[in-house]
Formats: structure tokens, C-alpha cells, sequence
């Protein structure tokens, strides 16, 4: 029986019942929600499991979860509106809006390990921060230039605890003299770019990160929780988060910049990953995209903007360099994975599927060649990105009967 317009078969459906159910009885998760729509059609709309063990409150459809670096491709979306108003070219220097940019430095390796920081052979472009080729790191130590950026966001947090939160102009322009990880284009690699790219939209725009998403695409698409801050009265549909232990799933808190433990609207809006959204607001947004920029008769992008921001930019090779196995078949676009090759990928999905997933193991697919949107939301740490949300789509795939 199929689901009538969709396209899928309700009895085949089952296998993303089954598997949702199974990842909460065997403890890898204490909660999952699921949406496909194809076709226009809602065809699943399900959650699993408990949004609170320890409070006995069940997972919800409205339960809110941390979407983390899915919030990547709102910033991206955010910023390409200002491209279409001719604010920028991708190839501009960003040090023409952010001073603190305008001279940047390198941290070489050599084969010993020996570090020399040397001046930056090219400016860092918008381009390089879309296509995370910028070398901005995020904060580690797996390089001299993350050992720094981790003693900066130690500085930073010790600020916020004195009562005194540095906002996004303040973070943004630290980061600006962390030496680079390398010079910008010449690799890719998943860092703090896109929190720069989003305090570029503030300089842009005149507005706050946070106001200018809500103007330009949560209250027209009508996305009532997607928000940089959860509210005090939104708070008893927030998800708790596990991590996934041998002895069991165990409640954390603490985490960094959560939107859903903060006592005040964040000072720095991360757009690299602060936002907070649900299963619904993900859907309609993933049906903008896929609907070329517009849904409701509301346009956010053009479908031309569209194609430019799913097209890959970089090359595959750079992305194995970095170690992110889930990648394996896909290339990366303005801020987004795109499915270059399902062989590889080791997947029943289409060439051209994009969007992206978060941390705590959030992922969303919008996939042009089935007419289809598809998102899967989850609270763990680790996450589990190249694992659980691949086998949700393996089984929405499966379950297309047309």
C-alpha cells in the first residue's frame, strides 16, 4: 500500500520504524525522531523513545533538540542573500570588512614537527570560508594552530564566568590572530569558518546574526523554533543529552554554547553551530531548498543561488586528508556535503543529495532527483555522525516503491 502521492510503501516504511525503535531498545540512543516528505507529501513523521530518562518525559514530534552544525547552512543560506544583493563576491577578501583579517599568518610543519609561522601567501575570500579553505581551525590539539585556538575559547570562557561574555565581533576577531593551518585554498578542512562567515553577515547586514536569520528566513518560512536561545517557556520540549558509554547511556550538561542552558540570549550566535530547531522547522526549511529557494510563495534564494550553493568546490582528496570517513563519496559545496558517488558512499540514496548533520548526530538530506527531504534528530554525544543517521537513510530509501 502505498502512501498516497508519495510514492513510498507504508508496509516498507516499517523498516524506519523498526530501526528508530531498535536504536532506542538497545540503548545507542535514549531518543530519535524521523521526517520524510517527498513529493510535497508527509510521509513519516515519527519519534522514539524518552526526550528526558531520568524526568519519564517521552520524545515528542515538537521535542527541540541542538542542532548544532546544522546550523551551518542557515549562516550559508543567510549569507548568500546578501550575495544576491550584490554585498560581496565569493572571491573578496574578507579582510576588506573584517580588519582583524587583512594580514593573516601560517603555522608550517615541517617533517620533524618543527613550527615557523610564516605570512599567508593569499588573503582568506569568502569562497575559502564557504568551502571551509580557509584554515581557520577549530579548537584542538591535533595542531599548533588548534593548541591556540583552544587557549583562546579557555579565555573566552573564563571571561564568561567572570560575567562578562565576549559577543561575536569579540570571538571573531581572536580567532583572527590564530595563525592559519595552512595557506587559504590550498586544503579543505572543517573548522571555524563559518562562524567568521556569520559576523560577516552582522557587518553586512548592519543586524545581529541571531535578528537577521529571523527576518530573512525563520518568519518567513514560519519556523516558530528555531532560535539561538531557547526561551524558559519552550524549555520543557528541550532534549536531553546522552552519551553513549559502555556501561550505558549517561545524561550530560555543560555543553558549549548551548542554546538550551543559557540563562540570557547567547552574546556570540554562533553560526557555526548554535541554533536550536525541531523536526518540523528542519522539514520546512529542507523544503525551501529543495523547492530551488522557495516555499509557500515565500522566496529566500533564487534557484540560480540554489545550484551554486550544492555544487561541489573542492576536491575530494582534500576532504580524505581531514579524516571524515561519512565524506567517503561526497564533495562539499558552499557550507554543504553533495553525493558525487553512491558506489563509494556505500549508499541506496541519489547523486546530488546535500545538506548537512551536527554534532550530537543530528543530519537532514535534501535530494533533488527523488523530490525529497529527509531528517533524522537524535541528542548524543558522540554523535555517531558516520553511522546512525547513514542507516536511517538506508532505510528510507529502501522504503520508495515507485
Amino acid at each position: 500500500m502505498e502512501i498516497a502521492g508519495s510514492g513510498f510503501c507504508l508496509k516498507r516504511l516499517r523498516y524506519v520504524d523498526d530501526y528508530l525503535q531498535r536504536i532506542v531498545d538497545t540503548g545507542r540512543v535514549a531518543g530519535a525522531g524521523g521526517l520524510i516528505i517527498r513529493r510535497g507529501v508527509q510521509a513519516y513523521r515519527k519519534s522514539f523513545g524518552m526526550q528526558d530518562i531520568e524526568k519519564n518525559i517521552p520524545m515528542q514530534n515538537d521535542s527541540i533538540y541542538r542542532i548544532y552544525s546544522m546550523t551551518k547552512t542557515f549562516t550559508i543560506a543567510a549569507a548568500m542573500t546578501l550575495y544576491e544583493r550584490g554585498l560581496f563576491k565569493l572571491h573578496d577578501p574578507i579582510g576588506e570588512f573584517l580588519p582583524a583579517f587583512a594580514v593573516m599568518q601560517v603555522a608550517q610543519h615541517d617533517p620533524r614537527g618543527v613550527v615557523e609561522i610564516v605570512p599567508a601567501k593569499n588573503p582568506i575570500t569568502f569562497h575559502h570560508l564557504f568551502t571551509m579553505t580557509s584554515g581557520l581551525p577549530y579548537p584542538g590539539g591535533e595542531s599548533y594552530s588548534a593548541r591556540l585556538f583552544s587557549e583562546i575559547q579557555t579565555a573566552v570562557s573564563a571571561d564568561a564566568l567572570k560575567g562578562k561574555p565576549r559577543n561575536t565581533a569579540q570571538i571573531v576577531d581572536a580567532a583572527a590572530h590564530t595563525p592559519l593551518c595552512f595557506h587559504p585554498g590550498e586544503y579543505w578542512m572543517y573548522g571555524f569558518s563559518h562562524d567568521a562567515l556569520g559576523r560577516l553577515i552582522e557587518v553586512l547586514s548592519g543586524k545581529t546574526l541571531g535578528k537577521y536569520m529571523e527576518e530573512t528566513i525563520f518568519a518567513p518560512l514560519g519556523l516558530k523554533d528555531t532560535q539561538f536561545y531557547v526561551p524558559p517557556e519552550k524549555r520543557s520540549r528541550l532534549t536531553a543529552v546522552y552519551s553513549y558509554t559502555e556501561t550505558g547511556l549517561q545524561k550530560i550538561s555543560g555543553l558549549t554554547s548551548d542554546p538550551g542552558s543559557a540563562e540570557a540570549p547567547p552574546a556570540f550566535e554562533s553560526g557555526g553551530g548554535g541554533l536550536a530547531s525541531t523536526l518540523d522547522d528542519v522539514g520546512r526549511y529542507g523544503r525551501m531548498l529543495l523547492n530551488s529557494g522557495k516555499l509557500d510563495n515565500v522566496r529566500i534564494l533564487s534557484r540560480k543561488t540554489i545550484d551554486l550553493i550544492r555544487q561541489s568546490q573542492v576536491l575530494p582528496a582534500h576532504i580524505k586528508a581531514f579524516g571524515f570517513p561519512s565524506m567517503a563519496g561526497y564533495g562539499y559545496g558552499l557550507g554543504v556535503r553533495t553525493l558525487l558517488d553512491t558506489a563509494e558512499a556505500g549508499l541506496n540514496g541519489s547523486t546530488g543529495e546535500w545538506a548537512w548533520d551536527g554534532m550530537l548526530g543530528t543530519w537532514y538530506c535534501v535530494d533533488p532527483a527523488e523530490d525529497l527531504v529527509a531528517v533524522f534528530l537524535i541528542q548524543r554525544s558522540p554523535g555517531g555522525n558516520d553511522d546512525l543517521p547513514k542507516r536511517f537513510a538506508q532505510t528510507l530509501y529502501a522504503a520508495i516503491d515507485d
